[in-house]
């Protein structure tokens, strides 16, 4: 199976999702999201798939003004919750093979 990601860099996370420069550097600061590889600031490049998770944290912090180590744990969770329906599905796609 291929697997192909799209990343973006954050000069055009920023101008397409009108985030301002700042919250990127809290949010990667936290390690709410990682930047695919090490590199200056200016340089980062992101997953498309983490751009979601991006824009979760901000309106935690924003609209529930939910500090940033409490918006890690929550992100974090959130993460571990969508990993675990996937697996959940995965599993009852196997199961049903079994029960035909």
């Amino acid at each position: 199976m291929i697997s192909t990601s799209i990343n973006i860099s954050i000069h055009e996370l920023c101008e397409v999702e009108k985030i301002e420069n700042e919250l990127i550097l809290e949010i990667v600061e936290y390690g709410i999201v990682k930047p695919i590889e090490e590199a200056e600031y200016q340089d980062w490049v992101f997953d498309v798939s983490h751009v979601c998770w991006i824009k979760k944290a901000i309106r935690l912090h924003q609209d529930l003004e939910i500090d940033w180590v409490a918006v890690g744990l929550v992100i974090d969770l959130m993460q571990q919750k969508e990993d675990l329906l996937k697996q959940n599905e995965r599993y009852q796609q196997q199961l049903s093979r079994f029960i035909e």
